[in-house]
């Protein structure tokens, strides 16, 4: 693992609400699409399946309405559970160490969620991505993180 994070690529991630449930209601519908490789670190089959990271990467979430929503949205929060168990039976249960560094900056009139993958093992995570509405209400996401580093 680099100790240079500033060196590292930035992939880019787009989240677009489709159907909006609050906290307690189920999952928010939306369309998870990477937008930027991050020179090839990151790699998506379609939008909506797992992002997968094949080496130490800054991945930059922004979250924006679907067309003829009223409303806008931004990340407040986010929290990860590990799904597989990694070779030689370590766990990174919360996400700790493969996510290290997890910053919400303002772009403009948004906010945008970044998060630095230290990508240490390979390893599954889901993850909820907490957005919140213009009007207050907060709503969960909860799309997959896939860590499969390039063995050297």
């Amino acid at each position: 693992m680099s100790t240079d994070h500033a060196a590292c690529a930035t992939a880019r991630i787009s989240v677009t609400v489709s159907d909006f449930l609050e906290i307690g209601r189920g999952s928010t519908g939306a369309d998870i699409e990477l937008t930027d490789t991050g020179h090839g670190t990151v790699s998506q089959g379609r939008i909506n399946d797992p992002i997968v990271v094949t080496a130490e990467v800054h991945l930059e979430f922004s979250v924006s309405a679907r067309k003829g929503d009223r409303h806008t949205y931004s990340p407040v929060g986010i929290s990860f559970n590990e799904m597989s168990r990694r070779r030689g039976g370590g766990r990174d249960p919360l996400g700790h160490a493969a996510f290290p560094r997890r910053t919400f900056a303002s772009r403009g009139s948004t906010l945008q969620l970044s998060l630095f993958d230290a990508n240490p093992e390979p390893a599954e995570f889901k993850f909820d991505l907490v957005i919140q509405r213009s009007d207050g209400k907060l709503g969960v996401i909860d799309p997959t993180i896939r860590n499969n580093p390039i063995m050297k």
